[in-house]
């Protein structure tokens, strides 16, 4: 029977423990767990893939109440700016709105003046987003589909005398997640002094969390997960055993630093070529996950 060994179960240890620090971190920034006070509102947690920045920050928000949005990777300023817009209009007195931005690089740190914006949404006085872009032809187009609530938010944040939207954000609260260290100008490139003097701002606007682990601590963590939770939704009625758990795990450390990508993804990929072809799988899983 297939199980891990001693050195690997050390390292599951560590991925746990590093899973429920990111956790309760997350939980105290998000205001699930109770805090006395809070010097800082906002979040950016960075790190590469693969180390539960997205996974972990998901289960905690929907083991929770917390009233949320999410905006994913390659979202534009428009649909940001009428989702943001929606959402805060629909709050009460005294509510908060939870925005979370997933694979943000470029939804933050795209140019200088994307990152300028972002500035203003995450100050401490007086914040706003400002979308500055004509929405008279979008608001036509909802109106004429019945998306009343939609026309609602634009006209609750049109400013007379100027173009777009500015929407306060003095009630959101920004959770935002990157692969990017944005303590390090080099992970930004050859671009501009201007850009990094832009991107040291946003990180002295946020609490900000920086995950680097070794390839061991990284593993342990996706077999921790692995271990404790099904890789399928409930409506496909599928469960992987311990055994193939472990097996699965395993393939991996054996081959981690030739593999295309160590995600959770993968290991929903993995447990999808193990399930539907019992007898081939691991073929699959040495065409398609290795690099070439």
């Amino acid at each position: 029977m297939k199980t891990f060994s001693q050195t690997q179960r050390n390292y599951i240890a560590e991925g746990k423990n590093q899973d429920d620090l990111l956790r309760n971190f997350i939980g105290r920034q998000l205001g699930i767990i109770p805090t006395k006070v809070m010097s800082k509102r906002h979040t950016l947690v960075s790190g590469p893939p693969g180390i539960g920045k997205s996974y972990s920050t998901m289960e905690v928000i929907k083991n929770s109440k917390v009233n949320y949005i999410q905006v994913g990777a390659g979202t534009s300023d428009s649909a940001l700016a009428l989702k943001l817009a929606y959402g805060v209009n629909q709050l009460n007195s005294g509510a908060e709105l939870v925005v979370l931005l997933d694979d943000a690089d470029d939804v933050i740190f795209r140019d200088y003046e994307t990152i300028n914006k972002w500035k203003f949404a995450l100050a401490k006085d007086e914040p706003f987003y400002a979308q500055e872009v004509n929405l008279i032809s979008a608001r036509q187009q909802y109106e004429k589909a019945g998306r009343q609530d939609l026309v609602d938010a634009i006209d609750a944040f049109t400013v007379p005398g100027s173009v777009g939207i500015h929407i306060p954000t003095d009630q959101v609260r920004f959770f935002i997640i990157c692969n990017r260290n944005c303590e390090d100008q080099k992970s930004f490139g050859s671009r501009s002094a201007k850009i990094w003097s832009g991107v040291e701002a946003i990180v002295d606007r946020v609490k900000y969390n920086r995950l680097e682990f070794e390839w061991k601590v990284a593993w342990g963590w996706l077999a921790h997960i692995l271990e404790n939770s099904q890789p399928f939704e409930e409506e496909f009625d599928v469960s992987l055993t311990d055994e193939q758990k472990a097996e699965l795990a395993g393939w991996m450390w054996d081959k981690w630093e030739i593999m295309r990508n160590t995600s959770y993804r993968t290991i929903e990929e993995m447990a999808e070529y193990m399930v539907n072809n019992p007898d081939g799988y691991e073929d699959e899983w040495q065409k398609f996950l290795k690099k070439r």
